[in-house]
């Protein structure tokens, strides 16, 4: 089947939606040679809720992932989150694992397809056969874990024998959460006494960063992980701090969705930061004039890059918009590229700000 003949039978695209779609699919094959890797255009069915491979290109000269054609069957979103995510959020989504429809592990980058007013009519998705690697790496995993184990019998050591350095570690983390917490309190006792309404905010958007590293601190003193941090709990912390920022009678709904992920306590810091930011200027500026809003924070885990989506359906603003007294957007951005070696997208309008950045 041609991709015209999919989208006809299986979507509701149809004229210059359709027309788009193959001037992008021309250069599929191309792109497939070049990278070595297999590449799709998905769209979403007539109802909106599954997504179909209109087109498929194999490598030329390198091995594929599949072992005959998936044109016309469907990507299911707990196989391929990728696609799914990138049709939601109209936004690149790089480097998730995700399962083919022949059963194999496979990387996935996926980039939308707009028409000309903007709107998302399929993805082009570009996907690399790791299935060997993960095998591997599991194989690695239980490996090292056996020669761990054996390494302490031998030499009689007991699972609590190296307790006394990490009991100290969760010490140290304890007093360094009280302390930041202490200074959270008297922020908090300024912001109370300051008439300015700015310099109000200013204390207020300062004790919610203090707290969000706090909440690092916090975990790490109950953590059995070393120097990992579980970010959910984390990002759940930070969203019950900053529930009481939203304006006087309105309700903000914070939610957090998507898949469990631990990082190292240095990452986790800028992480808390910038999504402390997001969530913030979202409370503050996305929601004026409304009683009720909602903002998502959905984590995705990806093989060596993994996204991070703060979504809230208030009223939108210009990117390039400068707001007095916020920590700003461009320092926002510094964190992702110079701490998290990553990129911020943010796209914004009378819908909501969706604002996207991912990290290695």
């Amino acid at each position: 089947m041609t991709l015209r003949e999919i989208c006809q039978a299986r979507t509701a695209l149809a004229g210059e939606a359709v027309a788009r779609l193959e001037e992008v699919a021309a250069s599929m094959q191309l792109t497939a040679d070049l990278t070595g890797a297999d590449v799709f255009i998905d769209c979403m069915d007539r109802e909106g809720r599954t997504a179909v491979v209109a087109a498929q290109a194999r490598p030329s000269g390198e091995t594929s992932a599949y072992c005959r054609t998936v044109l016309g069957q469907a990507a299911l979103p707990e196989k391929e989150p990728a696609v799914y995510h990138a049709f939601r959020t109209g936004m690149v989504v790089r480097d998730l694992k995700a399962v083919t429809q022949e059963d194999r592990v496979v990387r996935q980058d996926v980039a939308p397809i707009r028409d000309g007013q903007g709107q998302v009519i399929g993805v082009l998705i570009r996907e690399k056969d790791i299935s060997q690697t993960v095998s591997r790496e599991r194989k690695y995993r239980e490996l090292a874990r056996e020669r761990e184990t054996r390494t302490d019998s031998m030499l009689g050591l007991s699972p609590a024998s190296g307790d006394s350095h990490a009991v100290a570690m969760k010490e140290i983390h304890h007093r360094v959460k009280n302390n930041l917490q202490l200074v959270a309190s008297i922020l908090s006792i300024q912001a109370r006494r300051a008439a300015d309404p700015q310099l109000r905010r200013a204390f207020r958007e300062n004790t919610g960063r203090v707290l969000s590293i706090a909440a690092i601190h916090d975990i790490l003193t109950g953590n059995d992980h070393g120097d990992r941090v579980e970010l959910r709990p984390l990002l759940e912390k930070i969203c019950r701090n900053l529930r009481s920022m939203a304006p006087q009678g309105q309700e903000v709904l914070i939610t957090i969705q998507g898949d469990g992920m631990t990082v190292t306590s240095d990452k986790a810091t800028s992480i808390a930061l910038v999504v402390n930011e997001l969530l913030t200027n979202a409370l503050e500026h996305g929601f004026q004039g409304r009683r009720r809003g909602t903002v998502t924070v959905t984590l995705l885990r990806g093989r060596e890059t993994s996204t991070i989506t703060v979504e809230d359906d208030g009223g939108g603003f210009s990117p390039g918009e400068k707001r007095d007294g916020s920590f700003g957007l461009d320092i926002i951005g510094l964190t992702v590229r110079d701490k998290l070696g990553g990129k911020l997208q943010i796209q914004s309008g009378p819908g909501g700000t969706k604002a996207m950045f991912d990290f290695r």
